[in-house]
Order: structure tokens, then sequence, then C-alpha cells
């Protein structure tokens, strides 16, 4: 119950005793005043009835006694007025049945009213002739008392009602910096670090006021630090002091972390070779060196970054550069290649290279079946062969063993025409369990593939094709309906997490359709649903993403960030989505258990995430080395093929 509540049945309780304690006395105080009017009046009609009537008595007559008591009977508040006559001893009596109007019956029946019976000797001379009896009507009593109650309760109703509307504006006013202090403590448990500008007067919220203002600075700047310090342990490890771009090492566990993967595509890797950067750092110097690597580094991002946000750039030595593209095929890979040997022969135009002779490039497309080692010695034999041919010249090397069963880019657009329209994508399952305890599981990751002329095919195949083909949102409907009509039927136990395409949340209409599918599920099954979008994406789609991402937590569905830390970022993103889930990337899990210098930045990582009240979801667990080497680390879940292979929905 929040303090503004209680504050408010304070008041009213302390209001109520009051009312009821005024009630009490001001009641007992007209009942009181009322008996005694009533006593008085009838001990004075007594009186005055008697003496009136001393003479009637003394003649005997009767009649005119029985007017004058009709007459004071009439002209009181009497419930019987009785004359008892002592020479026949006999009573003349008038009396009527008490009624009382305009009064409840409960009203009438929980009070006690004590009615007075006032008497009067009637006498003539030293004789007495009988005695008067009047007896007070308990109607006006009942009738008066009632009044003075109903009026004494609606003015103490009337000005409470009153009082509580203005002591709740006034207790809103006053309340207004501890309002703004709980956004601000939600805030900083956010790692939002906003403070408050507008001080309050009284000393005791001013004080407090000032107090989180000040810890909310210096837990930004604290933060700030653990983002610095796990992006300066990225770049010396990772990054490339020149190009900016990553290193070998990077590359390496980069590649490792690709090749492992059991569902792999077509991809292409591509080396670049930079003639005569030796010549132009000794008689230009370092300088002239330096802008050339610059600028070559400058082309090969902005190409590989327009194709996918999830290519893999490197500077392998001094004058070599490596990329790798997932889910690029050998035509595309022609025309890639084409381009940016192009781009880089601009380069002698502007005088950043040192002669007409710029670079040689060699390139290889590859599928799953291809190993890392063969992939990369293939490459380096294209560019070798290149240089054979001449400067400014590209080799482009087709390795898929697989041909036999690849489709044409035709087959494929109307394999995916027809599984989008028929909802037919074959839909599999990957666990994602707690690092205690890999029986206990957080949620089930859902992968796609395709099924066509009898052959199976998964996502790695058609993926890169069907986001050229710009059908990547209509897949996700698809997807993300089946998912719902499964989590309908089966009553799952644990979340199901779908993959969000960059191409999908950055289009209006997908957010909007999804934003309607969701209001019209229940709580129950919006519980059992989960999003995951990469961080690849969300650098390239920063707005779209936080668009996205406010949607779903307006639906009240969690979502997570995968594929963390494959990119080189300062991790700033994470204070404005705040996702329930971080993937890290799988070439840190094998960093973990490698070597400590390595598995100190995962930690680093790891406190980082933790800090902003993230979970850590560890990926590409493949031995029990590295799940127990994870146990070192603030990691809550782990996923990959020693935790659970895929399995049909």
């Amino acid at each position: 119950m929040t303090l503004f509540r209680q504050l408010m049945m304070t008041i009213i309780a302390i209001f109520s005793l009051m009312l009821a304690v005024v009630m009490g006395i001001n009641f007992n105080t007209t009942k009181g005043y009322l008996i005694n009017q009533l006593e008085s009046t009838t001990q004075d009609s007594a009186t005055s009835l008697s003496m009136s009537i001393s003479d009637f008595m003394a003649f005997e007559d009767y009649a005119s006694v029985q007017s004058s008591v009709n007459a004071v009977f009439d002209s009181g508040y009497f419930s019987q007025v009785r004359i008892h006559v002592y020479n026949n001893d006999q009573n003349i009596t008038r009396a009527n049945e008490t009624k009382i109007d305009g009064v409840p019956s409960w009203f009438v029946q929980l009070i006690d009213f004590k009615v007075p019976v006032a008497k009067a000797v009637i006498s003539s001379g030293w004789s007495e002739l009988g005695q008067v009896y009047i007896t007070g009507s308990a109607g006006y009593g009942y009738h008066q008392l009632w009044l003075a109650t109903r009026d004494l309760l609606i003015s103490f109703f009337v000005i409470g009602a009153i009082t509580l509307v203005l002591g709740s504006i006034a207790l809103r006013y006053l309340f207004r910096p501890l309002v703004e202090l709980e956004r601000q403590a939600e805030a900083i448990q956010q790692r939002r670090f906003i403070k408050m500008t507008n001080v309050p007067k009284t000393r005791e919220l001013k004080s407090v006021v000032l107090s989180m203002n000040r810890m909310a600075d210096k837990l930004e700047k604290e933060f700030a630090a653990e983002v610095e310090t796990a992006h300066w342990l990225q770049a010396k490890a990772f990054k490339d002091p020149v190009s900016g771009l990553g290193n070998r090492n990077f590359f390496e566990s980069q590649a490792k972390s690709h090749f492992s993967e059991r569902e792999r595509g077509t991809d292409s890797l591509i080396m670049v070779s930079l003639l005569d950067l030796g010549k132009l750092n000794n008689e230009r110097g370092y300088e002239s060196a330096d802008m050339f690597i610059q600028s070559v580094a400058d082309i090969l991002s902005k190409k590989a970054t327009t194709i996918t946000p999830s290519s893999v750039l490197a500077r392998m030595s001094g004058a070599d550069f490596v990329l790798l593209i997932p889910n690029f095929d050998h035509r595309q890979l022609m025309q890639f290649v084409s381009e940016v040997m192009a781009e880089l022969v601009e380069l002698n135009s502007t005088g950043m290279s040192y002669s007409d002779a710029v670079a040689n490039i060699g390139a290889v497309t590859i599928d799953g079946t291809i190993e890392r080692a063969t992939a990369l010695s293939q490459a380096d034999a294209a560019v070798r062969e290149a240089k054979r041919e001449g400067e400014n010249t590209y080799r482009v090397v087709e390795l898929n063993s697989m041909n036999n069963v690849m489709l044409t880019r035709v087959e494929w657009r109307k394999a995916l025409d027809a599984a989008i329209a028929k909802r037919s994508f074959k839909l599999k399952m990957q666990k994602v369990a707690r690092l205690e305890s890999v029986s206990s599981i957080l949620h089930e990751e859902v992968f796609m593939g395709l099924e066509y002329k009898g052959k199976d095919y998964h996502a790695g195949f058609f993926v890169g094709l069907a986001e050229q083909f710009g059908l990547g949102s209509q897949i996700d409907q698809v997807i993300i309906e089946r998912v719902i009509d499964f989590i309908k039927k089966r009553q799952v136990a644990v979340p199901l997490t779908v993959n969000i395409a960059v191409s999908s949340y950055t289009k209006s209409e997908f957010i909007e359709w999804l934003n309607k599918t969701l209001s019209h599920l229940s709580p129950a099954i919006k519980s059992k649903l989960m999003f995951e979008i990469t961080e690849q994406g969300v650098l390239a789609e920063e707005e779209s993403a936080q668009q996205f991402v406010q949607m779903l937590k307006k639906q009240r569905v969690s979502f997570g960030i995968d594929n963390v830390g494959k990119q080189f970022s300062a991790f700033k993103y994470l204070q404005t989505l705040i996702p329930d889930y971080v993937k890290v990337d799988s070439s840190y899990t094998r960093m973990a258990a490698g070597k400590e210098s390595e598995s100190f930045f995962m930690h680093t990582l790891c406190k980082m995430f933790n800090s902003l009240n993230i979970e850590v979801i560890a990926t590409g667990v493949e031995s029990e080395k590295q799940l127990v080497a994870l146990k070192r680390f603030d990691v809550s879940g782990t996923q990959g093929f020693y935790i659970d292979r895929t399995h049909e929905m």
C-alpha cells in the first residue's frame, strides 16, 4: 500500500473517530435536553390542568372536566391525559397510540427514549378531589432527535468530503517529490541515471533528493567506467589500432565460432593484399602508410556493412585484410569483389597508394562442409594466383562441394514463396538451460528450416536470399503465427523464443502487425513468447530497434539480444534497450575456457551486464570443460549442443 493511501486512511480514521465522539456527545446532549423539555412541558400542563378543573370537580361537572382534558390533550405533545376522581374512583381519560412520523424504524428501535409522566393534585380548599396524570409523547422526542442527528451527519459528511478532497490535493502536491524519487529510483535500477532538477523546499525531502542525485551521479560514473573498461579490453585484445578493424585474434575467434556452427549455408571468404605498402612506408613515412590502410579499411567496412551487419572484417597483418560474409553465394561474391577492386583502384587517383598497383584480391565461396583451415588456405591460394596474373587483379574460386544439391535463385524464390503461402516452414527448438542445473530450462529457441523436393534445408541455406528477395518480414510473420498456435495447443511449460530479422523490425507495418497480434493474446500466452534480435542489427538500426523494443515492453513481452560482443561497440545501447537477457557470442564461451587473459574479458562483460540486472546466457557450449569454466562467471544460462540438440516442435 502506498504512503499516500496510508495517510488518507489515517485521516479518514481520525475524522471518523472525531465524528463518532462528537456525535455521541451531541446525541446525549440533545436527548437529555429533549427529555428535560418534555418533562417540564408535561409538568406545567398537569399543574395548569389541575387548577383549571378544580371548580368543575367541586361541582361534579364532569362534562366540563372532559372538555378541559380534550383542550389540553389537543394543544400539546402528549400520549395520554388521565384524571382520577376520588369521589367515584373513576378515570376521565384521553389517549392516542403514539405515532412516529418521518423517523426510520431502526432509529426508533435503536434509541431508548424515556417518556416522562407528570402528575398534579386537584384540590378545592383543603379537600383533594382527584389527581391529574399526563404522559408525554415519544414521537416528538424521536422526531426532534432524528432531525438533529441527521443534520449533524450530513454536515459532517459534507465537511469531511471537502476536507478529504482538499487534503488529497494538498498531499499529492506535497508527495510530488516522492513520486519523482520513485521514478528516479526505478530509472537508476535500469541504469538510467536521471537527476531531479526541482528540489523541494521541505527540509527532509530536500535532503533525500540531494542524496539521491549524488548517488545517481556516482553510479553513472561507475557504470561509465565499467563500460569504458570493457570497451578498452575488447579493443586491446581484438582491435587493430591503425585500421580500426578487428585484428588476427578477433578474426580467428570469430571464424572458429562461425565454422563450428552445425547449420551453415553458403559463405564467402575474401582476402585483400595491398601492394607496395612497404615502399610507401619507407619513402613517404608511416603516416602515409597509415592513411592508405585506413582508406582501404573504410572501403571494405562500408561495402561489407551494406551487405550484412553480421560480416566479420579484420586486418590479418600489415598488408592483408580478410572478410567473412555469411550466407553469400558465388554470383554475389563475383559482383562484390569487382566493386571492391574498382574502389580500391580509385585510391591511386587520390594519391593514397604508392603507385598504380593497389591490391590483389582472392575470394572463395564455401558451404557447410568446408573446414576453416581449408577455406583460409584456398583463399590464400586465390590471392597468390591473382598476384601471378598481375597488379589490381582478383581471383574468385567456388569450393561448394554440395553443388549438386544447391538450388538456383529462381528455384529458391519459388520455394520460399510456396513455404510462406502454405506456412510450411519446418520448426525446431533448442533448450536454453540454467548454468547451475542443466535440467532446469529457461526457454527454448526456435529455429526454422525448409523442405523442398524431398530435401531438407536449414536456415543457413536460404536466409540470406530471403533478405535479398525482401521476404524476411513475411517469413517472420509466418514463424510467429506458427509459434503462437503451438503455444495455444500444447500449453508449453517454458517460453519459446523467436528470432526477428533486422529487415522485419525496420518496417513500421511489421511492428504494427505484431503489436496488434500481441494485443489479442492473453497474458498467459504472452508470458510464453519471447523475441530475440542480434547486436549487429541493433548497431545498424538502433532507432528501429528501440521502437520495436518499446512496443514489446508495452505488451509486457520479454526479449533478448543475441551475438553480444561480436561487434566493436561501447555497449551503450544496453542502457536504452534494457533487454531481459543477452546471449554472449560463442567466441567468448571458448575464451572463458581458454587463457586467463581471455577469460578476464568474459568476467568484465558479465559484471557489466549483471550491473544492469540483465541475465547473461553463454552460447556455443559444446563440452563439459566449457560448462565448468563458465561457472566462474556471473552467467545465468547456457545454450549449445552439449546442453541440447535441436528437436522438432
